[in-house]
């Protein structure tokens, strides 16, 4: 007859050490293993957050380069389908966003208007009296700074003939992140035919 399972369990011995063993298992971390864990997480943890913070930053430039890629492929469109200068300028947010920024060296992070010039004679400077407008883009956040760079005497706008070509001399606007890394940030090279391409901010056109 087997024996009943409190008298077995009774019957049972510890393997020699294996008490010792199992009190060596519960004992947890030791202080050095546990500052040696900590040190690594810290270290993962800011090479995580700054890998993101580069990827934001980029991210956040590629949408204000389109969305002025966007606002010169419309603005050489119209150009050409109304037969008349058309106008990327940037806004002067200190007179209520409604006129162009002629500051020399204005920046474009407060956004931008596209109108049609119809001025005479022309002075390609919005005025909502006699030019019609045709879009305009808000202030974009997370910007570092957009900057047009040209040697024509029209400075910073950007003016399309209606033949779709530019009014004078080709240009570039440079867009930077936050952190004024260039690495992170693009520059838009406009050609003397209109026509825009993409590359990088510390890079020449």
């Amino acid at each position: 007859m087997p024996p009943r399972l409190p008298v077995f369990a009774k019957r049972l011995r510890y393997a020699p050490g294996s008490r010792a063993a199992s009190r060596k298992v519960q004992g947890g971390f030791k202080l050095l293993e546990l500052a040696v864990t900590l040190t690594i997480m810290s270290v993962l943890a800011s090479v995580g957050m700054s890998n993101w913070s580069g990827l934001t930053e980029k991210e956040a430039v590629k949408g204000h380069t389109n969305a002025l890629l966007g606002a010169m492929r419309f603005a050489r469109s119209e150009a050409i389908k109304k037969n008349a200068p058309v106008v990327i300028c940037p806004r002067d947010l200190a007179a209520g966003g409604t006129r162009c920024n002629t500051a020399s060296g204005a920046g474009w992070e407060a956004g931008w208007l596209v109108f049609t010039e119809q001025s005479s004679p022309p002075n390609y400077v919005y005025d909502s009296s006699t030019d019609t407008l045709l879009k305009e883009e808000g202030k974009l956040s997370s910007s570092g700074g957009i900057t047009m760079r040209n040697g024509i005497i029209v400075s910073d706008r950007i003016v399309y003939r209606s033949s779709g070509i530019l009014l004078q001399g080709a240009s570039n606007i440079k867009f930077l992140p936050v952190s004024q890394n260039e690495s992170r940030g693009s520059m838009v090279c406009i050609s003397m035919q209109g026509r825009a391409r993409v590359i990088g901010a510390a890079d020449s056109c």
